[in-house]
């Protein structure tokens, strides 16, 4: 066994499952065979658009995550989720439901990830069923994400930019300029200009 995968796995990835008290061993034995660990760099793409059998569930260690749909006929990016370090990132109707995937999922920071295939996964939701309150509770913070994010682009660029600011502190930290302005519909450009203004706003408010 890779003593790196076992060591990562009980640091991490158990603690996570605490909907798993009386079977920890043997959800531990599942995991060890099933995960794979990945050293990712900076700006990695760790999955792309495709089936369900090629789905993965990750779960990072130590850097934030985002996910994008790419759209190739206006060479576009469009930021459809963020994701903390220790938060579990399924596309949960692929998982229960097979349906495709449509966007790339990409590492911000240098860092150490786990995944596990959907394929396994839905064998140890078959073997722990605790599992599948976790998995809808992550469907239900997914939903929750996108519908407050609908919300957003919606707003004046002005308030977009305040507001994306306010809610993903850590985002803006790790993250390029063109990755805070896809999320909020704008082009970098245009994130500079809004910036700029709220920054010259919260100064005259500071006077």
């Amino acid at each position: 066994m890779d003593s790196q995968k076992k060591k990562l796995i009980d640091q991490h990835l158990l603690p996570a499952f605490s909907c798993i008290n009386d079977e920890k061993d043997e959800l531990a034995a599942y995991l060890y065979n099933m995960c794979c660990w990945h050293q990712a760099v900076r700006n990695q793409v760790l999955e792309s658009p495709g089936d369900y059998q090629n789905g993965r569930a990750w779960f990072s260690i130590d850097a934030m995550v985002q996910s994008y749909y790419y759209c190739p006929f206006m060479n576009l990016k469009w930021g459809s989720r963020i994701w903390k370090k220790h938060e579990f990132i399924v596309y949960c109707s692929s998982l229960m439901h097979h349906i495709p995937r449509h966007d790339y999922i990409e590492i911000l920071e240098p860092g150490i990830i786990l995944s596990i295939s959907y394929s396994d996964l839905s064998i140890l939701i078959k073997r722990f069923p605790a599992l599948l309150k976790s998995i809808q509770d992550i469907a239900i913070n997914n939903e929750k994400y996108y519908h407050d994010h609908s919300l957003l682009v919606r707003q004046p660029p002005l308030k977009r930019v305040s507001i994306f600011e306010q809610w993903h502190p850590l985002f803006v930290k790790v993250a390029g300029r063109d990755a805070m302005a896809m999320h909020i519909g704008l082009t970098r450009q245009g994130y500079n200009q809004q910036l700029r203004k709220l920054n010259a706003k919260n100064q005259f408010a500071f006077l």
